[in-house]
């Protein structure tokens, strides 16, 4: 028992321990402090490193490189293309001649620009073809990852996908066709009809994946109950817990008629040595 003196109204402690336990509550509680400060000025600094983190990766990756390379084309040979088209240009290409070469040649540019960005990606898509074709539980991951929005399950998610490959497919086929016309025919020979077409098809079939792919299932999100329902190989989780369950219900019927024709007290302990045991509360055994 510790004694206490009564200064002022205050208690103060007589024992020198509880100065020791007063100054060591105030020192933690001086640390803690401390630590949490620390944490607050740590956090921008941590995500300033990993937006750093993530711009180094994407300077890395040879295909961001070339990807903003053919942006850049595209962009300067389209923006001469419109201004020859507009007429921005007449003061300086006087002579028609002169036009219809500037209007060739950027032309052929994006022509050849945008087949070889088919070219690049047509393999990848048929691919993903054969995938959806196949429909094993490593390519359903893939596929998933690819198209489907936060990678998780959609519903009637096999469908859907096919509908956006092949949307991507018709892009390919019909830039091919346009290429075709562009390098086969002169310019006065070229049909107009046939490059109005395949260019409204080449254009409007990656544009109708793309809002298909956000508007239908595959770009909506679910509940976590519903995708949890089923697992990465395809299989739902209540097939399996139904298939547990008539597990359990064979191995039950088997050790009840075998617990019922013994005397009670000895019921405990053979239950106890059938489930330690599952090869003795077997079905098969239970025929013999």
């Amino acid at each position: 028992m510790t004694s206490s003196a009564t200064v002022g109204g205050l208690q103060e402690p007589a024992d020198p321990s509880d100065f020791k336990v007063i100054s060591l509550q105030i020192s933690s509680s001086r640390k803690g402090l401390l630590t949490e400060e620390k944490v607050e000025e740590t956090i921008p600094v941590s995500e300033s490193n990993g937006i750093g983190k993530i711009c180094r990766e994407w300077i890395n990756n040879p295909m961001n490189i070339t990807l903003v390379l053919w942006l850049t084309c595209v962009a300067i040979s389209g923006g001469i293309l419109f201004l020859v088209i507009t007429g921005m240009l007449d003061k300086v290409l006087t002579n028609k001649s002169q036009k219809d070469l500037w209007f060739e040649v950027n032309n052929q540019i994006l022509n050849a620009l945008f087949t070889l960005m088919c070219l690049c990606q047509h393999p990848k898509r048929f691919h993903h073809l054969f995938l959806l074709c196949r429909w094993k539980p490593t390519d359903i991951s893939v596929l998933r990852k690819a198209y489907c929005k936060n990678g998780t399950y959609k519903p009637n998610e096999r469908a859907h996908m096919m509908v956006v490959v092949l949307l991507l497919h018709v892009n390919c086929f019909a830039q091919y066709a346009l290429c075709g016309l562009n390098l086969g025919y002169k310019r006065s020979e070229r049909p107009i009809s046939g490059v109005a077409i395949c260019l409204s098809i080449a254009i409007a079939a990656p544009a109708i994946a793309g809002v298909y792919a956000i508007f239908s299932p595959l770009g909506k999100d679910y509940e976590e109950a519903q995708n949890r329902n089923t697992t990465t190989d395809g299989i739902s989780l209540s097939e399996k817990r139904l298939s547990s369950k008539s597990r359990n219900e064979e191995i039950g019927g088997c050790v009840q008629p075998a617990l019922a024709s013994l005397p009670p007290e000895d019921r405990t302990t053979q239950f106890r040595t059938l489930t330690s045991y599952p090869m003795l509360s077997s079905p098969r055994l239970c025929k013999i």
